[in-house]
């Protein structure tokens, strides 16, 4: 994706941000099962630790989305 036509604070800037995010989750998630199989603890740790983060802010993003989208649907 690309914000180059993109407006702050949009349902698509929203969208966009999830977006990059789970694609960062998805390259730790991939990361952890390569430390796992190798048996890097302390590489396993923090994969799951910078995942876990990821995930946190997608989710705590699509809360905001969901939120900025719900007074328009009742209008």
């Amino acid at each position: 994706m690309t914000s180059d036509h993109i407006a702050h604070g949009t349902p698509a800037a929203y969208r966009e941000f999830i977006h990059e995010t789970l694609a960062m989750a998805q390259i730790q998630a991939q990361l952890g099962t390569t430390y796992a199989a190798l048996g890097d603890d302390a590489g396993l740790e923090y994969a799951m630790r910078r995942l876990v983060a990821y995930m946190r802010a997608a989710v705590d993003t699509f809360k905001d989305l969901k939120a900025q989208k719900e007074p328009e649907e009742f209008q």
